[in-house]
């Protein structure tokens, strides 16, 4: 009992916390609903209520696990499988979604504005230690806006910003780290994020489109 106690507790510490919503709710507590009946042994005597009660308290705790899956799962805000699931990956996707919020508002976008790759490549000259390969991707439906400097989870990162049937992905580049999660798919707080590594970098596409639409990006930015 107390290693369910202290396991639900490191996860409520480790996990960012997320409202679940309301039919998600009721499908874990239905769920935990039918474990505990189709768990219960046949009927005792009515002189022992406190021993049939005790047995039915002390196998909430395992349903009640399904409803803290459940909640876990959603929380990380990881709905894809096969990625590496770790607080490193949590912390990256979490901050990486504040970063693209933050860019939304007035005068935070870009900060050299052009469509034209030969201004927008040569102005990360001297402000990151990388080169970043700049294409503007019109002609498969992705115009380039411009680029500029961000900071995620330790990582000064460049950013390349497009846009897709007025959506916007940001894409940021840094260099890739010893705990930099596995290529991937994510979900957070609505937003879709797509991670890939190539030639040493880290490169995640952020947008509220849909997870497809950052597909199509990744394919045209890759060739």
């Amino acid at each position: 009992m107390k290693e369910r106690l202290d396991l639900g507790r490191a996860m409520r510490e480790a996990l960012p916390a997320y409202e679940a919503s309301s039919s998600l709710q009721a499908w874990a507590l239905e769920e935990a609903r039918k474990f505990d009946l189709q768990s219960l042994p046949q009927p005792e005597p009515l002189s022992h209520p406190l021993r049939s009660r005790g047995w039915r308290l002390s196998h909430w705790p395992i349903a009640a696990s399904l409803v803290i899956a459940v909640a876990a799962g959603w929380g990380a805000g990881v709905l894809w499988p096969g990625s590496r699931i770790t607080s490193v990956t949590n912390a990256t996707t979490s901050e990486l979604v504040d970063a693209h919020v933050r860019s939304l508002l007035p005068g935070h976008l870009v900060d050299v504005e052009s469509s034209d790759r030969h201004t927008v490549k040569p102005w990360f000259a001297g402000k990151t230690d990388i080169a970043p390969t700049v294409i503007d991707l019109s002609d498969k439906g992705f115009p380039l806006l411009g680029g500029r400097l961000d900071y995620v989870n330790g990582h000064t990162a460049a950013v390349l910003t497009y846009r897709r049937r007025g959506h916007t992905i940001n894409l940021f580049i840094w260099r890739t780290s010893p705990d930099e999660p596995g290529d991937g798919s994510f979900a957070v707080r609505g937003y879709s994020l797509l991670h890939w590594s190539t030639a040493g970098l880290g490169l995640w596409a952020v947008s509220d489109a849909a997870l497809s639409e950052l597909e199509a990006f990744q394919r045209a930015y890759m060739q």
